[in-house]
């Protein structure tokens, strides 16, 4: 297999060392001169991946952070929303299963997202839907490319997504609530109070979301192309420091209603329609547990129990009088049901400056299904793990992290799993971090125990299936200066992923009305990424840019498809009002790759065309900053659905058209927040 870059590749690349280039000499115009300048962390903290809380800038892990500003600014009310502007990310979309998204390329059941380190579940045909995943209680969302198995186990090889919550501050009480209004009908509200004392804090935030469907259509026909739906969120938490450590208990309620209605049968005896609903639960209860030894002594456990339920019934409703029936059939109706158990424990020596640190830990994970479509009807699996890594400063200069996880899995045998990280300061401003990462992705209980058998489809799980492996490279630049709070970044990049033992839906050979999940073959990626950002208190400015090629088990050469990305995000503040003008833009070039398609028998060329996403927005503070309000406007363009031809896997067939957005929309956010601090 040729394992080089195409002549394309190199010419865009080259191109983007002229930006890069072009870049610099702008800092220099503005009487900024870069070899004398300090470093600025920026005061970006990040965890994931962490043996503790450490900057951006000095983080071994190259992470990204999405903070609660930037998420203000793009108007964003789930994680699809701010997801879709970052770079090597591609979301798509589907009416009833919702949002999906790729990390380098690589999506589904690879990618793993945590909300304070712990596992969401419900996976939809293999995805989490973004569109359930709220913002209304979230600080920011740090990201990590490639393989995190030593760290977090499986699922994680493709990445990581940690969503963080907002914690009550000591000593105050604070009140917080959000209104939004958006033109294509999504109203929100959530209201909140957080009670910090001296050892003890407790928080409530509950929230409502509503969304009347939307179709271009829509004044002459009862379908939607893009489904009502109903969310309530409640999100608690209760924490008290002792002399045994800090405890903290945290519970998160979710509840989705979505709605899927037909265009109607009429006859000259009465009318009706099919009309399905689609019932979604999901709780987590979380025990956190830290104690610091001493200064750089920490020890951090985590248990959790998750349930999540999603239940489809269709109803017959006479179009006439409004009344609704049951359907008849088992066809018509589903439910899937998930429990999860799992427990996370660290003990770390993170001692700033040391030639030594370290961090060794268990993980303990539990999984059992029941439902209609699963073999036998239950179903589970248990994971428990071992793992540690240790960092060594042969030169202050040199950090060196490897690593290791060993697990034991009830359902087949995992593998022993290595990394190695390795990051140098060039300069105080001028890092390179580089990576070698195995990574390994246990089989789900779906695809090795479905049993999909209707009409439309017959699908069945594969219980011998094997474990994915995957090798995974990166190296990244990272230069980082300021003067007189201006700041100047750039981050060039490339990487490399390999996946052996891909798992894919394929017809049996006993029958062509037969598909079942196998191990197809192997996958590879790569690719060269660049993001710079130029920042002052005044405006910003940032571009970014990614070519990916991938090659999979079904191409029938040694060649890649490439897609190209570019990103173009600028903002600006008023001093005198504080007043904040955004505008995002984002390219996704047309991406294609071979594909199987269990429908029809046959390995085609499946693609999706180019588009980009463009948004503008207003930010203004009020009342000494206790008052934001945003307004703006979402997908300038005006992009609606765009040409594709992509197999859907179960739940779908090719379609000559794929979702992206609903045109063209408006939308005005208003945010509060109230502080008294009363302790002492």
């Amino acid at each position: 297999m040729r394992h080089t870059f195409r002549i394309d590749f190199i010419k865009q690349s080259i191109l983007l060392f002229g930006i890069l280039c072009l870049s610099i000499w702008s800092v220099n115009a503005q009487q900024l001169p870069l070899d004398s300048l300090k470093t600025d962390t920026l005061a970006d903290a990040v965890i994931t991946g962490e043996y503790g809380e450490n900057s951006l800038h000095n983080s071994v892990n190259k992470i990204r952070m999405i903070d609660s500003k930037r998420m203000m600014e793009l108007g964003a009310i789930n994680v699809k929303d701010v997801l879709q502007n970052e770079l090597n990310i591609r979301i798509t979309q589907d009416p009833s299963l919702g949002s999906a998204l790729q990390i380098q390329g690589i999506g589904g059941q690879s990618i793993k997202i945590l909300i304070d380190g712990v596992p969401v579940i419900g996976r939809e045909g293999g995805n989490i839907d973004l569109n359930q995943l709220n913002l209304n209680n979230v600080e920011r969302i740090e990201i990590i490319e490639g393989p995190m198995s030593v760290n977090y186990g499986t699922d994680a090889l493709g990445g990581i997504i940690n969503i963080i919550t907002k914690k009550p501050l000591h000593n105050q009480v604070s009140y917080q609530g959000s209104l939004f209004y958006q033109s294509n009908g999504q109203y929100n509200a959530d209201a909140g109070v957080n009670i910090g004392g001296k050892k003890q804090t407790f928080s409530i935030r509950a929230g409502r979301n509503y969304f009347d469907g939307f179709d271009e259509h829509e004044s002459v026909r009862r379908f939607r192309t893009w489904k009502p739906n109903e969310q309530y969120m409640v999100d608690w938490q209760y924490a008290r420091t002792t002399s045994v450590g800090r405890f903290r208990f945290q519970q998160m309620y979710f509840r989705e209603k979505v709605t899927d209605r037909d265009n109607g049968n009429i006859t000259p005896f009465g009318a009706y329609g099919l009309d399905k609903y689609y019932r979604t639960q999901r709780l987590t209860n979380v025990l956190y547990f830290d104690k610091k030894l001493n200064k750089n002594r920490n020890i951090n456990i985590v248990a959790s129990y998750s349930h999540y339920q999603r239940t489809k019934n269709t109803y017959r409703k006479d179009l006439v009088t409004l009344e609704e029936e049951i359907a008849e059939g088992q066809e018509h109706h589903d439910t899937n049901v998930f429990h999860a158990w799992m427990s996370r424990g660290t003990y770390s020596k993170n001692l700033k400056g040391a030639k030594f640190n370290y961090q060794v830990g268990y993980e303990l994970n539990y999984e059992s299904t029941h439902g209609s479509k699963i073999l036998n009807e239950t179903q589970s699996v248990a994971d428990y793990a071992v793992f540690g890594s240790f960092e060594y400063k042969p030169h202050n200069r040199i950090t060196l992290r490897p690593g290791l996880r060993y697990s034991y899995n009830t359902r087949f045998d995992a593998p022993v799993i290595p990394s190695l990280n390795i990051k140098l300061d060039i300069t105080s401003y001028l890092k390179l971090r580089a990576s070698y990462s195995r990574g390994f992705r246990a089989p789900s209980l779906k695809e090795m125990y479905l049993a999909f058998v209707d009409p439309s489809h017959n699908v069945h799980g594969n219980p011998n299936l094997n474990a994915e492996k995957s090798e995974n490279v990166q190296i990244f630049f990272s230069y980082e200066a300021s003067k007189d709070k201006h700041v100047f970044r750039v981050e060039p990049g490339v990487y490399y992923n390999h996946i052996q033992n891909l798992i894919d839906l394929s017809l049996s050979n006993t029958s062509n009305m037969h598909a079942t999940y196998i191990n197809v073959g192997e996958f590879t990626g790569k690719g060269f990424i660049i993001n710079t950002e130029y920042r002052t208190p005044i405006y910003y400015m940032q571009f970014g840019y990614v070519i990916n090629g991938r090659h999979n088990a079904y191409s029938p050469d040694e060649s890649y498809f490439y897609n190209n990305e570019y990103r173009f995000n600028t903002g600006f503040t008023w001093p005198k009002k504080q007043t904040t003008f955004s505008f995002f833009y984002k390219f996704n070039g047309k991406f294609q790759t071979y594909q199987f398609n269990y429908m029809n028998n046959n390995v085609e060329l499946g693609y999706i065309n180019s588009f980009a996403l463009m948004d503008a927005t207003i930010s203004q503070p009020l009342l000494n900053k206790r008052i934001h309000i945003t307004i703006g406007a979402k997908n300038l363009l005006d992009i609606k659905d765009i040409r594709a031809s992509m197999s859907g896997g179960v739940h779908q067939t090719n379609s000559g058209n794929a979702l992206i957005a609903m045109g063209r929309i408006y939308f005005v956010a208003l945010r509060f927040q109230l502080t008294q601090k009363f302790f002492n």
